[in-house]
């Protein structure tokens, strides 16, 4: 993917902070990506989609940082409260699943530790529990751990255009472990499942992939198109030898288009002034202390 960069990103720390704290609108969206990990069968998904983004001081919900909560918050350290998921998926849509049970809705979400080691760079190290949705009954599901470093970068074009273009991006390396449960989900065959063609198998705990991610996200005026491409390599999971690991990489990508409706007069929190839960609690235990003194 080619980008044109023409000026320096203190531009970008300008225009991050005048954001408004709070916007809306809708977007349109394309992407394909994987049955489930270690999949060799691909699903689509194209759907209009409503948008909405926050830039608190403790809630941070947008394009940038994504969605994260701030627990506590130094210098160079956060501990953060973040997550992911999976999507559901038909068996009968996928030949090495045919005749077994559908897989879940799969959510994971728990505390991470974060160290930014400058504007640009920034390191993860985050344990998500995982529960598995159906409906109205959530059953828990295991959960992972996750090490993770990331590059963010943001420019500023000024071109022929009337407005000036926001470019910024955001490249990720991941690797990550799964507990036993969580590895079931997608590897284990029980007996009762397997065929000729796909033996029975227990699903271990232990190591699941690597990944690489890029981000790309262009905005003028109140459009942003983004595109994003993801390559996940399980050639040394721990549960390869399962039926069910069908593919050694997975490679998925997605393109958007949004548009924003509206946005508040109130104007954001930059990065560098966020705070964390606990340290807000803290000050106020201070400074109820300091007016009985």
């Amino acid at each position: 993917m080619i980008v044109l960069i023409f000026l320096s990103a203190p531009l970008a720390k300008a225009a991050e902070e005048s954001k408004p704290l709070w916007e809306y609108g809708f977007g349109m969206g394309y992407a394909k990506y994987a049955q489930y990990p270690a999949a060799d069968q691909y699903a689509e998904l194209i759907l209009p989609f409503p948008t909405f983004q926050y830039r608190g001081e403790i809630l941070r919900a947008d394009d940038r940082e994504g969605g994260r909560a701030y627990l506590l918050k130094k210098e160079k350290w956060s501990l953060e409260f973040s997550g992911s998921g999976s999507l559901p998926l038909d068996s009968s849509n996928n030949r090495a699943r045919e005749g077994m049970e559908d897989l879940p809705l799969v959510a994971e979400a728990g505390p991470q530790l974060v160290y930014s080691y400058s504007q640009d760079w920034e390191f993860k190290v985050a344990a998500f529990p995982s529960v598995i949705i159906e409906g109205a009954y959530i059953r828990q599901n295991g959960g992972s751990l996750n090490l993770q470093a990331a590059y963010r970068w943001e420019h500023e074009w000024v071109g022929p255009l009337a407005k000036p273009l926001w470019l910024s991006g955001i490249f990720t390396v991941n690797a990550k472990a799964a507990s036993q449960e969580f590895n079931a989900t997608y590897f284990e065959v029980s007996a009762a499942d397997a065929t000729s063609t796909r033996s029975a198998y227990e699903a271990v705990s232990g190591f699941l992939n690597t990944q690489v991610t890029y981000f790309q996200r262009v905005s003028v005026g109140r459009f942003t198109v983004y595109m994003a491409a993801s390559y996940a390599d399980y050639s040394q999971s721990v549960n390869r030898t399962s039926p069910l690991h069908r593919a050694d990489s997975n490679f998925e990508y997605g393109v958007g288009l949004t548009y924003v409706l509206g946005e508040s007069e109130r104007r954001s929190v930059p990065p560098e002034d966020t705070e964390g839960l606990i340290n807000k609690a803290i000050q106020k235990r201070k400074d109820r202390l300091m007016q009985f003194e």
